[in-house]
């Protein structure tokens, strides 16, 4: 083969190794994100699951609500990784008052205790 055979090769490596960076680059930036991601797959499902109870069951206490979000875990697919809730006090002092301030539930107190109600 000649010096200018082999430059008809030249292309397709060089395509062979955009094709690595891009999918490098992807791995990154995943990599990258991927905390923030988990935070807000949990956070999506846990204001799921207690709309879901709080529907079902109506009125219910922040006691109760700890029961329904206890063992929520999110996972990303073809990821080892995920997050659960391990302290379902903490993941509700976070999440109800989101939920209260989007309007998703109400907050209402009925003897002496603070419950939380499924808003229409």
């Amino acid at each position: 083969m000649t010096y200018f055979e082999y430059l008809s090769y030249v292309p397709y490596v060089l395509l062979f190794a955009l094709a690595t960076a891009l999918i490098d680059a992807w791995g990154l930036w995943r990599a990258r994100n991927q905390a923030h991601d988990l935070n807000s797959m949990l956070s999506a499902k846990g204001v799921s699951r207690v709309r879901k109870a709080l529907k079902k069951n109506g009125a219910m206490t922040r006691k109760e609500l700890e029961k329904v979000v206890s063992g929520l875990s999110a996972r990303q697919p073809f990821s080892r990784n995920g997050i659960e809730v391990k302290d379902p006090k903490k993941f509700l002092d976070s999440l109800l008052p989101y939920m209260v301030k989007q309007k998703l539930i109400e907050e209402r107190t009925e003897d002496k205790k603070v419950v939380y109600v499924y808003r229409k």
